[in-house]
C-alpha cells in the first residue's frame, strides 16, 4: 500500500511540472542548486548516532562505499580514501555531451537546435565523520544554431551562437546530532559571449539549510536558496528536498525543482527516470547586435537515464527525454524586453562519463 501511495505523489509531482510547462508563468522555481549534490552525499554517511571526534574511522562514520540515500555517483564509486587521522577525501570528474533536435518558435518565426559539453569537477573532505566542506568548478559550453529566417531579435537572423558559463564554489555541511545536519553554500558564476565584461557577466547564488534525518531511509532538506539575475531582481526561494531510500534497489530524490526515482537493475547497471526545471543566462558582448544584452533559455524536461559502471572508478551514462516547455527571452542592457518566444516540445539525447577518484 505504502509503494502504491509513492506511486501515486510521483505521478502528482510530474503532473504539476507538466502543467507548468503547459502555460509561461511569472512565479519559477529556483534551479537546483549545483552544489547540493555533492554535500549529499557526504552527510548521507554521516552516522545515525551522535558523533564524537575521534581518531578511529570505523567510529567517526567514514564514508564507505555503500549506496548513500539517492546518490547514485557516490554509491558507485570509491570515493572516499580512508586514513587513519580520521579524515576521508572525496573528489568526482564529470565530462558532458547532450544534442537537441531543432525546436520551431511559437510566438515569432525561426527555430533554434541546441548542442551542449560540460565539464564538472567536486573535492572534497569529511572531517572525523561530521564535518564536511566540498569544493566545485564546472565548465559548460553551449551552441545555438538559428534556423528558418529566425526573429527573435528582429532584423537579425544569428543574434548569437556559442555561450559559455563557468561557475565555482563551496559548500559545508556540520553534523549536529544524530538527526540534524547544517547545510551552507556559495557559488559564482561567470556566463555570457566571448569578450564580454567579467563583472557584466557575474552571477552570484547560495544556499542555507538543514538536513533532517528520519531513519535510516529518509532525510529531509529544508532551506532558502537564491540566485541573482542578469538585468533582472535576484531570485529567493524556500530550498526543499527528500531523500528516501524505499529499498536496497530503489531510491527517490527531491532536490530544489528536480524529481528523480532510480534503481539498481544489476551491480552495474542503473535505470533512472526524472524531471527538472533549470534557467541558463547569459550576458552579450558589446559588439552583438543586442549589445551587452542578455540572453535567458528556461525550460522544464523530463527524462529516463542508464548509468553503466564498467570500472571502480568510472560510469557510463546516457539519458534521453523531452524539453516539454522552452522559453527564450533577449532584453537589452537596460532590462527592456526585445524579444521573447516559447518553443515547441523537442527530443533530446544526453551522454556523460564520470570518474570517481
Amino acid at each position: 500500500m505504502r509503494r502504491h501511495t509513492f506511486l501515486l505523489a510521483i505521478s502528482s509531482a510530474a503532473c504539476l511540472l507538466s502543467a507548468t510547462a503547459s502555460a509561461q508563468s511569472t512565479a519559477r522555481p529556483l534551479p537546483t542548486f549545483r552544489l547540493s549534490t555533492p554535500i549529499s552525499a557526504v552527510t548521507a554517511n554521516f552516522p545515525s548516532t551522535a558523533t564524537a571526534t575521534t581518531a578511529d574511522p570505523s567510529a567517526a562514520g567514514i564514508l564507505s562505499a555503500s549506496a548513500p540515500l539517492g546518490d547514485t555517483d557516490a554509491a558507485w564509486s570509491p570515493v572516499a580514501v580512508q586514513d587513519t587521522s580520521g579524515t576521508t577525501e572525496f573528489s568526482s570528474l564529470k565530462v558532458t555531451a547532450e544534442a537537441r533536435s531543432s525546436a520551431n518558435f511559437r510566438e515569432v518565426s525561426g527555430s533554434l537546435d541546441t548542442q551542449r559539453a560540460g565539464l564538472d569537477a567536486t573535492i572534497g573532505r569529511n572531517f572525523s565523520g561530521n564535518r564536511a566542506v566540498a569544493l566545485h568548478i564546472a565548465n559548460e559550453s553551449s551552441f545555438y544554431k538559428f534556423g528558418n529566417g529566425s526573429t527573435l531579435v528582429p532584423s537579425v537572423s544569428a543574434p548569437f551562437n556559442d555561450l559559455f558559463r563557468t561557475s565555482a564554489g563551496i559548500q559545508v555541511a556540520i553534523q549536529a546530532d544524530e538527526h540534524f545536519s547544517w547545510l551552507a553554500g556559495a557559488e559564482v558564476s561567470i556566463s555570457g559571449e566571448d569578450l564580454v565584461g567579467l563583472t557584466d557577466s557575474m552571477i552570484f547564488g547560495g544556499l542555507g539549510g538543514i538536513r533532517y534525518r528520519i531513519s535510516e531511509d529518509v532525510a529531509f532538506t529544508f532551506g532558502l536558496a537564491g540566485e541573482s539575475r542578469l538585468a533582472a531582481e535576484a531570485w529567493v526561494m524556500p530550498f526543499f528536498g527528500m531523500e528516501w531510500e524505499m529499498s536496497d534497489k530503489t531510491s527517490f530524490k527531491v532536490q530544489g525543482s528536480e524529481l528523480r526515482l532510480e534503481h539498481q537493475i544489476t551491480e552495474h547497471i542503473l535505470a533512472s527516470c526524472g524531471a527538472r526545471y533549470d534557467v541558463r543566462q547569459y550576458r552579450l558582448n558589446g559588439s552583438n547586435p543586442v549589445a551587452n544584452g542578455v540572453f535567458r533559455d528556461e525550460e522544464i524536461r523530463v527524462t529516463v537515464g542508464l548509468d553503466w559502471r564498467f570500472s571502480e572508478e568510472a560510469t557510463l551514462g546516457l539519458e534521453l527525454g523531452q524539453v516539454m516547455w522552452n522559453e527564450f527571452t533577449v532584453l537589452n542592457a537596460a532590462g527592456g524586453l526585445v524579444g521573447e518566444t516559447e518553443a515547441d516540445p523537442a527530443p533530446y539525447i544526453g551522454l556523460s562519463l564520470r570518474f570517481g577518484m
